[in-house]
């Protein structure tokens, strides 16, 4: 009876992680299909241009990502000793230097594929979308406040 209790246990927490991963995945498409959209609507991408670009953009975003993972510091400022913030402060440096390299190897393998005018816009695309997804998550949430207090009162 234990043994099948402890296998029901894991079984539902597995079900719980799946349907997490799933959800994360789903998430995670939509944000690339709406960086997608946002994107080609200000950089004016062609199909061809399009199959060159992201392929090299998300390679970019990837070790990006990997970047700021491998930099979190694991104490707070507050907890570190100084030389714990000195050697805090030069890495963020690294990481900033790293990450100005990151963005010069994009553009230097983006020229073979992109106009020179359209990499020049690729900032203003990703404020663009960062200001786009801030105002959606906003709107999303003011919906879900308003759905709750009508719930709340039916």
């Amino acid at each position: 009876m234990k043994k099948l209790l402890l296998f029901a246990l894991i079984f539902n927490a597995s079900i719980g992680v799946a349907i997490a991963q799933i959800d994360t995945d789903r998430r995670d498409e939509r944000l690339a299909q709406y960086r997608a959209e946002v994107f080609t609507r200000v950089l004016k991408l062609t199909s061809e241009e399009a199959q060159g670009f992201w392929p090299l953009y998300n390679e970019f975003l990837d070790k990006r990502e990997q970047l700021q993972q491998s930099y979190n510091p694991i104490k707070q400022e507050d907890q570190m000793s100084d030389s714990e913030v000195e050697e805090h402060i030069k890495r963020y440096f690294e990481r900033k230097q790293r990450d100005l390299d990151l963005e010069k190897d994009l553009n230097q393998k983006l020229r073979k594929v992109l106009p020179v005018r359209k990499i020049a816009k690729i900032p203003m695309a990703e404020r663009e979308f960062r200001e786009a997804l801030i105002k959606k998550l906003q709107e999303n949430r003011q919906k879900r406040i308003q759905e709750r207090r009508q719930g709340g009162r039916g």
